[in-house]
């Protein structure tokens, strides 16, 4: 499923892809600052080179799992692996500086490049690798621009909310036409008085959705989604709901696509509803705490 950003109109044909993908880039989080503060102190140990080469080669295989979501495409992740080819050509390059700088010290010896019928040696590896950065960055050039270009102008399936709010509101929408049951946003605030919060809470507005046996409520908290149904909650003295049991959607962001979310809400209340017997999947047993 493709998700940008950006509706198709805003695209810029006059864009760079390597613009686009610094335009729609989020903001690095906190793997990338550690990264990039090793990098300013200094690396010039040969332990920096085995951890960079170590961590560079667990991202690459995340990146692989990542992409496996049906929901993971946006375009900046297209133009991301672009952008890692080019790096990566550029390491391949700079394996044979380093390969030059060891030979030159005296540390190893460079031999002539093997004859025909003669096992390939340090030389021609080298010569390979080179040939092969090349072609990388060949590979780059030719087909990074139409790949992003096009990621970035294909339509979305349906846009990317600009806040938190309205991302409850389109999840309500979708999941009025997609649930059996009853569905109602409840309004806490009044229309425009919302300020999007930065502590990672809703707008303090919320879902019900009624099945035939069951009531279920859609909220945000501590920067997750979740769902609790109503037969969970305890009545406190001061009229405040507790909960024994909610599921957390495996999706966290405030502005995640409507429809990932309502297909995480609906497949919680149908894994809920199979009963005792099928309950992993369903609503699981937490800590008490207010909803």
């Amino acid at each position: 499923m493709l998700i940008n950003q950006a509706p198709a109109a805003e695209c810029d044909d006059n864009l760079s892809w390597r613009d686009l993908y610094d335009r729609d880039a989020r903001e690095p989080n906190d793997l990338v600052a550690e990264v990039r503060t090793a990098v300013e102190f200094g690396m010039h140990d040969p332990r920096d080179s085995v951890e960079m080469v170590s961590a560079a080669e667990e991202t690459t295989q995340a990146v692989v799992t990542a992409l496996s979501s049906p929901w993971s495409l946006y375009t900046p992740h297209a133009a991301g692996l672009f952008v890692q080819l080019e790096h990566q050509a550029e390491a391949l390059q700079e394996l044979g500086r380093a390969v030059s700088r060891i030979a030159g010290r005296g540390e190893t010896v460079l031999p002539t490049p093997a004859g025909p019928g003669q096992p390939a040696n340090l030389s021609d590896a080298l010569a390979v690798l080179q040939s092969v950065s090349e072609q990388v960055r060949a590979l780059v050039a030719r087909h990074a621009p139409g790949t992003v270009h096009a990621l970035d102008a294909a339509p979305g399936s349906a846009p990317i909310a600009a806040d938190v709010h309205e991302t409850l509101a389109a999840v309500a929408g979708l999941l009025a036409e997609q649930h059996d049951g009853t569905v109602t946003l409840n309004r806490r605030h009044k229309e425009g008085a919302f300020e999007d919060p930065e502590d990672g809470f809703g707008c303090g507005c919320d879902i019900t959705l009624h099945t035939a046996e069951e009531e279920y409520n859609f909220y945000r908290g501590d920067s997750q989604w979740s769902l609790v149904k109503e037969s969970d909650g305890r009545e406190l003295s001061d009229s405040s709901t507790v909960y024994d049991a909610h599921e957390t959607l495996s999706v966290s962001l405030k502005t995640a696509h409507p429809q990932q979310l309502t297909d995480g809400i609906l497949r919680i209340i149908a894994n809920d509803q199979q009963g005792p017997q099928d309950f992993a999947g369903g609503l699981h047993a937490v800590p008490t705490g207010t909803a």
